[in-house]
């Protein structure tokens, strides 16, 4: 039996319990009444002991919500969606957060297209996070037959759970996808299939910076390739482009073409950079000893101090003497709580 409050809230139904809809009945939990479904009984089981729904509702009972997610794989991501249809038709919204968004497209009901452009290498609901969203932006994709209040609605979502919402067409949203998202995960799989080999002792944080993606799902990938084809196809050929012709500088001995190109290359990456200085603004360097201990006592003193943090990666640049230890945050109150933690413990902070 629910209380006055929870009826006062409006609710929620995420199917699949992933990384993704796991994360998002998370960071949606304090404002919206949360119920769930995923295929395995150890899956809800685990939802729910953990709070991350309030209750297990099999799709065939879930109308009565107010929107709908579906978060399963992308392979049955439109069956999903036609079974919402079916068990809810239009008395909620329905919408997703798949990666291609041409799927869904000719399906019934209030349908409204979502991506949130946040995710880990890692799967599964054990790795879910409340702040994975924060940041981030958020495809919200309206279809021939969507209402613009249920548009707003999952704008408003996305708001929800500290992303920035940015409305785009399907055709869009593919296209771009296809270069900052499908295409850099093939790079990052045929630079680990090309490099690593042999001694790997002189791996350094660039190339496992540059190929930490090459640790997702295939299968995944795959099917995303494979749903996204034309798009990756004309992506990756842009990209084997522009390595020929480094190559090609590079075998004529063009090297002042060659520094221009690279130039050109490195003012593009840095104006990406500056426009995405809300996630620049959750991160931290440290310097760091190169001794035994130095990170530990790092790690220790924010957890001493209440401080979460999201991530952590060591960037050897300076070899000898050290290196920066990278640390990422959830939030601006844990930045804030790190520096003066760091700071009277005479850390130099970058």
């Amino acid at each position: 039996m629910h209380t006055d409050i929870e009826r006062k809230k409006q609710t929620i139904a995420v199917v699949g319990l992933g990384l993704i809809g796991a994360s998002l009945a998370l960071a949606l939990k304090d404002t919206y009444r949360i119920i769930g479904c995923a295929r395995s009984r150890e899956t809800e089981a685990y939802a729910l002991s953990h709070g991350i729904v309030d209750e297990i509702c099999p799709v065939r009972d879930m109308r009565g919500a107010d929107c709908v997610i579906a978060c399963t794989p992308l392979w049955v991501l439109r069956q999903t969606v036609q079974e919402v249809y079916d068990a809810v038709g239009d008395t909620a919204i329905i919408t997703d957060v798949g990666s291609v968004k041409e799927l869904l497209k000719g399906l019934p009901g209030r349908l409204v297209g979502g991506h949130p452009m946040a995710g880990t290498e890692h799967s599964g609901i054990e790795a879910c996070k409340r702040h994975l969203f924060e940041n981030a932006t958020y495809c919200v994709v309206p279809y021939e037959n969507s209402r613009e209040k249920d548009v707003v609605f999952v704008e408003n979502l996305a708001r929800c759970v500290k992303a920035e919402p940015l409305r785009i067409s399907a055709e869009e949203h593919d296209r771009a996808a296809a270069v900052y998202s499908h295409m850099p995960h093939l790079a990052a799989y045929a630079l680990s299939q090309t490099a690593i080999d042999g001694d790997v002792s002189v791996a350094g944080s660039g190339f496992m910076d540059t190929t930490r993606i090459a640790g997702s799902d295939p299968a995944f990938w795959t099917e995303v390739c494979k749903l996204n084809r034309e798009n990756v196809l004309r992506a990756t050929r842009a990209y084997i482009g522009e390595l020929n012709g480094l190559c090609d500088l590079l075998q004529n001995e063009s090297y002042p073409e060659l520094c221009a190109r690279l130039t050109m290359a490195q003012q593009k990456r840095k104006a990406l950079a500056a426009s995405r200085t809300a996630a620049a603004e959750l991160t931290l360097f440290v310097d760091v000893k190169d001794e035994v201990g130095s990170i530990g006592g790092v790690v220790s003193l924010l957890i001493r101090s209440g401080v979460n943090i999201g991530n952590m990666r060591i960037l050897n640049s300076r070899e000898g003497v050290g290196g920066a230890l990278l640390l990422e945050f959830a939030t601006q109150k844990d930045v804030q709580a790190a520096k003066k933690a760091l700071s009277d413990a005479r850390y130099t902070i970058g």
